[in-house]
């Protein structure tokens, strides 16, 4: 079988053969508009660098940003991203690179994220609700409390060494993390960090989030997530009972929501019928919270979080929640399409 060499022609034969497929790339492209994300990207590479250092010059922000996308949605390592964008025809386009072009290392991948500590992507995350708000899915119906548990892999050796114990190695101290905390639930131990979300009960959208060691519990993040605007006035606040407390309810009082958090029963003092009714009424709607998590967990498809230290951390989990935003924004768009 002879072979001829390719054509401009042939790749965007190919180009039409994987939207055809249904690339998801592609409507993630046609439905986001990068740019907006450009001056504060912009902004955070340019602090700390010194323009009269000479080096091979940074890679677009975009294209760095859409790579750390590419890889909390396909749930790869900064290694596995390298080598999927220099493999992947989808990535390539998704990027806006082609075969000519220098693709950025794993180490370029790390670099760059370390950028977006601090408020950094907290505005990235913000800047995007933004965006979803004008594209007509504006937070309604109120709002939904929740956080989930996100295992770290586990630290064999504590950061301080006791007594009589030998001190650790700088390679050995660089993996081990004293901000991670453990926990328990439901019976069972978990050590890693906590993701906090406030999430809207109209579309399903993450519009707020919060990142704490394991140890903290849940209502101690309430004041970070809750969105008390004038939008929520009348609104309710759906939540499980570790959400219900004396402060929860004048908090609601004082800007206008209705507190409906499921009740919590005391010692000595069972809930009554009519609570546990009213609870059940309630995890109707506080359940769509859970779909968030789940949605989470299905892309990240069990993927412990590999990275040391809140900072790290809060980035890491400040992406899932970002490109669980962009997953959620491609089935509205789906479905708004369908009913048009």
């Amino acid at each position: 079988m002879s072979h001829r060499p390719l054509g401009l022609f042939d790749q965007e034969a190919r180009h039409r053969k994987l939207e055809s497929l249904g690339d998801p790339l592609v409507v993630l492209n046609r439905i986001v508009l990068w740019e907006m994300f450009r001056e504060r990207l912009e902004a955070a590479t340019r602090a700390g660098r010194d323009p009269r250092r000479g080096g091979r010059p940074p890679y677009d922000v975009i294209v760095m940003f859409k790579i750390l996308v590419l890889r909390e949605l396909y749930a790869l390592s900064d290694e596995q991203v390298e080598y999927q964008v220099a493999d992947r025809l989808s990535f390539q386009r998704f990027l806006g690179i082609g075969i000519e072009h220098a693709v950025p290392d794993y180490t370029a991948v790390w670099r760059f994220r370390e950028r977006l500590r601090g408020e950094v992507m907290t505005e990235l995350f913000q800047t995007l609700g933004h965006y979803i708000d004008m594209a007509g899915f504006e937070a309604k119906k109120g709002q939904m409390l929740d956080a989930s548990l996100v295992a770290r892999p586990k630290t064999r050796k504590p950061v301080q060494p006791k007594d009589g114990e030998a001190a650790l190695t700088v390679q050995q101290a660089a993996h081990r993390d004293a901000d991670a905390d453990w926990t328990k639930k439901h019976g069972r131990s978990y050590f890693g960090y906590k993701n906090h979300v406030n999430a809207d009960v109209a579309h399903g959208f993450i519009r707020a989030y919060a990142v704490t060691p394991a140890s903290v519990h849940d209502s101690q993040r309430i004041s970070a997530l809750l969105d008390v605007s004038s939008r929520q006035k009348g609104r309710p606040l759906y939540g499980d009972s570790a959400y219900r407390s004396a402060e929860t309810t004048q908090r609601c009082q004082r800007h206008g929501l209705v507190d409906r958090t499921h009740y919590k029963a005391h010692r000595n003092r069972p809930l009554t019928a009519q609570q546990e009714g009213w609870n059940t009424l309630r995890s109707k709607v506080r359940a769509r919270v859970e779909h968030v998590f789940a949605r989470i967990d299905q892309f990240r498809r069990g993927r412990p979080l590999r990275c040391t230290g809140l900072e790290r951390a809060a980035v890491c989990l400040g992406l899932i929640n970002l490109v669980h935003n962009l997953r959620r924004l491609m089935t509205m768009h789906r479905l708004a399409t369908e009913e048009a």
